[in-house]
């Protein structure tokens, strides 16, 4: 399977993201993914340390300033 595939069969599920650059990981349903991993969440949330920090609501994430995409398991 492909990556692209692979995170398109997340679609629907709860994910964690981290980001390039950033120390916080971000916790969300994810909506929508596009074939450059352009991704749009619902109820995203931003974690530091395993602590919640703030809630971000829906939010939209460049594919290339992404890092990792995997199952979110609490």
């Amino acid at each position: 399977m492909l990556p692209n595939q692979k995170v398109k069969s997340l679609v629907g599920k709860v994910v964690r993201i981290e980001m390039k650059g950033e120390e916080s990981d971000l916790v969300g349903k994810l909506e929508s993914v596009d074939d450059y991993m352009n991704v749009y969440m619902s109820n995203a949330m931003e974690y530091k340390n395993g602590e919640k920090v703030r809630n971000l609501g829906n939010i939209v994430l460049r594919g290339n300033n992404i890092i990792l995409i995997q199952p979110f398991e609490e």
